[in-house]
Formats: structure tokens, C-alpha cells, sequence
């Protein structure tokens, strides 16, 4: 019995390097998910413009970000992804020394893209990535003008569209967990405005 019992403890020894071997988990292909959190900054003509005439202009936000993707092979995926850029503002005070004109501006943009990824294995769970894809944009801004404490001007618009981004970044994966840093464009075209959004991000991410 006792030399079953030891013949049976040295086979399982053995056999176990092989056993967690043979169920390391190596992506290959397959879905995955996660969110982010980043930094979005806003450039555009009208907010320059808006600064040289003395508004105090905020051009940038805290951004979040949902994805979910489909990897074909070590070296392809596919993206997609919904986008909260956060809320851009200016505003301003202005003064003769008899009357006050203040001046506020607020704006937001959110949307969703889908993007195709080349992926660089390099090794060890890291890698890096390149993407190209489309994002459908919504965006909005008001604004409220005063004289004196009384309101002049209130209003709100909203646009949307369709335009290009890209990106690059480094990711790696710790068995099924990918974690995520990654730099963004979106070059978004209205009105015959060119507006860039830079986006800085960290996130978090689960291989099924």
C-alpha cells in the first residue's frame, strides 16, 4: 500500500508541469472587452479665436471609453467602441466701467467607432498595435450671453457626423487580463471647421 501511495504522489508530480502547460492560456483568436479612462484635449480654430478675444477657454476633459473587440489572429482584430470626451467651455467677462457683459460657452461630444487593429506581438504577454477605423459622432453647445445680469442671448445647437481616427498603443496580458495604454486622433470636420481631439488613455480589459 505504501509503495501504491508513493508511485501514485511521484505520477502526480510529474504529470502536473504538464497538466498547467497543457492549460496556459495563449490568445490566439477570440473576444474581448474592457473600459478606459483618459485625458481628452480639443483643438480647434474657434477656440483659439475665442482665446485671442479674452475668453478663458477649457480645452480639455477627463474621457471614458467602452470596447469591445473580435482578434482573428495573432496579428488582427477588430474593434469597437463607445466614446464620452467629456465637456469643453469658455467664457468671459467684459467691462467699460459702466456696463458688464459676461459670456459663456459649453459643449460636449460623444460617439461610437469601429476600428480595425494591427497588433506587433513582441513577447512575454506585450505588444503593440496600430488602428485605423470610424467614428459616428454627437455633439452639442450652448451658450448664454449677459449685460449687466440680464440675459441677452440663450441658445443650443447639436450636430453630428462621420469622420476618421487612428491611433497606436502598447498592451499587455497577464493570462486572460489586458491591460492597456493608448494614444488617439479623432479628426472631426463640421461646418467647414476642422475640430482634433488627442486622446490619452488607461484601460482595462478580459479575453473570453
Amino acid at each position: 500500500m505504501k509503495r501504491l501511495i508513493a508511485t501514485a504522489a511521484l505520477a502526480s508530480l510529474v504529470a502536473s508541469p504538464a497538466f498547467a502547460q497543457s492549460y496556459q492560456y495563449t490568445p490566439i483568436e477570440g473576444p474581448y472587452l474592457g473600459g478606459a479612462i483618459g485625458h481628452a484635449s480639443l483643438d480647434s480654430d474657434t477656440l483659439n479665436e475665442l482665446e485671442e478675444l479674452g475668453l478663458d477657454t477649457d480645452d480639455s476633459d477627463t474621457a471614458y471609453k467602452l470596447f469591445a473587440g473580435y482578434r482573428f489572429t495573432p496579428n488582427f482584430a477588430m474593434e469597437a467602441s463607445y466614446l464620452d470626451f467629456g465637456d469643453f467651455s469658455a467664457d468671459a467677462t467684459f467691462t467699460n466701467g459702466t456696463d458688464t457683459a459676461t459670456a459663456d460657452l459649453e459643449g460636449g461630444l460623444d460617439g461610437v467607432g469601429l476600428a480595425l487593429v494591427g497588433k506587433l506581438p513582441i513577447q512575454g504577454g506585450l505588444s503593440v498595435h496600430g488602428k485605423l477605423g470610424m467614428i459616428a459622432w454627437d455633439g452639442d453647445v450652448s451658450g448664454t450671453a449677459r449685460l449687466n445680469g440680464e440675459v441677452i442671448y440663450d441658445g443650443a445647437a447639436g450636430e453630428d457626423g462621420t469622420d476618421p481616427f487612428y491611433g497606436i498603443g502598447a498592451e499587455y496580458e497577464i493570462q486572460q487580463v489586458m491591460i492597456r495604454g493608448e494614444y488617439e486622433r479623432y479628426d472631426i470636420s463640421d461646418s467647414g471647421e476642422d475640430f482634433e481631439i488627442d486622446l490619452f488613455s488607461a484601460s482595462l480589459g478580459y479575453r473570453f
